[in-house]
């Protein structure tokens, strides 16, 4: 595939010289301002106190090399640095879009290798790029491979299993992040949320690449799903442990035991984002 690097902002350049943007055709303006002398980047997302919360479940060693992964334009990265870490890279489709001089910026395609070595990174932080994205496991394949054996990954992604979620779906058969039919002709289809994905795969895809997942979050708890646990949750919560916990499911249970122990949580029944940190096993 040809295109990549779909991530929370791609080829949206930010403001240079406070005066000029780039929409990511033509020719790219002059950005040969420093970061200092320029607007600070935007954070296209509709969650953007994401990133406040993605901050507080990093790891403390501001001497850890981090990765973020379809950095846009590069607001994430600028906060990486602002918090005091001093070794963060950033990769995306789009060179020109990342303004960001004390940053090393890497042209990757999100669908192919990324151009790390194995085992190469500390941390590897992917905000907002995977429901963009058509192939789950090559995605998150790619980075885990270069996350070091001891690792951390974090992914967020809007959360297509809370409550109000799934009322969303029941309703009108698609999900509240892609609330209307996608345009396949659209130009930035690659903007569009065209591939959601759930908690139950993100477990399958992370225990597939040697990952194990240490800690679910959100950034904040939905008003609709909080009025619906109370009828719903405990129905619900019979019917999957009654369904998983089967005896002829004996062989499974520790991987249906691993799936009842994260499916059932608050985060992610009532959330908003869903925030995965994974560890990655030697």
């Amino acid at each position: 595939m040809s295109l990549g690097g779909i991530g929370r902002s791609s080829w949206y350049a930010p403001a240079c010289n406070g005066e000029v943007s780039w929409s990511g055709r033509g020719s790219p303006p002059n950005c040969e301002t420093t970061y200092f002398s320029r607007p600070s980047p935007r954070a296209i997302t509709f969650q953007p106190d994401i990133y406040d919360r993605v901050l507080e479940a990093l790891p403390e060693d501001r001497d850890l090399s981090i990765l973020d992964v379809g950095a846009g334009e590069e607001d994430f990265s600028r906060k990486l640095k602002d918090a005091g870490y001093d070794q963060v890279e950033a990769c995306d489709y789009v060179e020109e879009g990342f303004c960001c001089p004390d940053i090393p910026f890497d042209q990757a395609n999100l669908y192919e290798a990324l151009p790390y070595p194995d085992d190469h990174l500390g941390c590897v932080v992917s905000v907002e790029v995977i429901e963009h994205l058509e192939n789950h496991l090559a995605f998150l394949r790619e980075l885990v491979r270069v996350t070091r054996p001891g690792g951390k990954l974090i992914i967020t992604t809007p959360n297509v299993m809370s409550l109000s979620s799934r009322w969303h779906f029941f309703l009108y058969g698609y999900y509240d992040c892609a609330p209307l039919p996608l345009l396949p002709h659209q130009e930035d289809w690659y903007m569009q949320h065209l591939n959601p994905i759930s908690m139950p795969m993100l477990l399958y895809h992370f225990e597939r690449n040697r990952a194990q997942l240490i800690d679910l979050r959100t950034n904040r708890l939905r008003t609709g799903s909080r009025l619906m646990r109370p009828f719903l949750g405990p129905l619900m919560r019979l019917c999957l442990r009654k369904r998983l916990l089967r005896e002829k499911y004996a062989q499974r249970r520790e991987v249906f035991d691993e799936h009842l122990s994260w499916v059932l949580t608050g985060a992610n029944w009532l959330g908003r984002i869903t925030m995965a940190t994974t560890g990655k096993r030697p």
